[in-house]
């Protein structure tokens, strides 16, 4: 029996019996100093003729069916952690630049003093797979005419032809004829790639210069943002030191000097 059981057995045949004659809920809880759902709670089980204390263990936890779900939620889990673990082992890199260039979305936080009802804005990136020349700006939503506009504004600004743009299956950037991001990929002849679904790993470069940018960028300049259109301007400032300046772990160089060096290698090979 459960150390807490306010009622035995014979109590609440008897609360089930006087509650049939017509006694009222409050009466009853009053008389037995319970509360009125514990009273609801007898009359339940009471109807299915269940008077009995139950085992104080959850019955779940015994049962063969709930063990093996659970068993396999847990290797579903694992799963899914080796699978980036090899991606990581995989890591892959393009020979030249503009082979790929990656492209990501971010909403962005409020700024202080911003209400809740405030419309987020969004962080576009692009980076390309093999110097890791970063551009981004922000839009005021992520639409596939703000995905357009920002592919329009990488093609000016990257130094190198692209080829392919790699992205997420989000509504920004898949779509069929008449959709403004596919049709500028079109126009300027850029093949389009898509992460596996449910593999968002897969774009991890964009993933993680989105990561380096909130946590460089925002996170340190955030209590200096005095507006939406100061907070666009610090992101520019640290996108050109990023790529002029920062040096880059899995390169080993700034951007720039890897592009740089990649020149260089191409006229001593000419």
């Amino acid at each position: 029996m459960h150390k807490n059981t306010k009622l035995l057995p014979r109590q609440r045949q008897e609360i089930f019996r006087r509650w049939n004659q017509g006694e009222r809920v409050v009466d009853l809880a009053r008389h037995w100093k319970v509360s009125r759902q514990t009273i609801y709670k007898v009359v339940r089980n009471g109807k299915h003729d269940i008077f009995q204390n139950r085992h104080s263990m959850n019955e779940r936890y015994r049962n063969l069916y709930f063990g093996l779900k659970r068993l396999s939620k847990t290797e579903k889990r694992i799963g899914e952690k080796l699978a980036r673990l090899a991606h990581k082992l995989k890591r892959y890199e393009k020979a030249m630049p503009g082979e790929m260039v990656h492209v990501d979305t971010k909403r962005l936080p409020l700024l202080r003093g911003e209400g809740i009802i405030q419309p987020r804005e969004y962080l576009f990136v692009a980076i390309d797979d093999f110097s890791r020349f970063l551009y981004a700006d922000i839009f005021p939503d992520k639409t596939s005419y703000s995905a357009a506009i920002f592919l329009e504004q990488v093609r000016k600004v990257i130094p190198f032809t692209i080829e392919k743009i790699y992205s997420d299956n989000g509504s920004e950037y898949k779509g069929k004829r008449g959709h403004p991001f596919h049709d500028t990929c079109l126009r300027y002849g850029y093949a389009q790639g898509f992460t596996k679904v449910k593999h968002p790993w897969t774009n991890g470069k964009a993933e993680r210069v989105i990561r380096t940018l909130m946590e460089e960028w925002h996170s340190q300049t955030r209590s200096n943002h005095i507006s939406r259109d100061h907070r666009r301007r610090h992101l520019y400032a640290y996108t050109a030191w990023y790529n002029q300046s920062r040096i880059h772990g899995t390169i080993g160089s700034t951007p720039i000097e890897r592009l740089e060096q990649f020149v260089k290698r191409l006229k001593e090979n000419v």
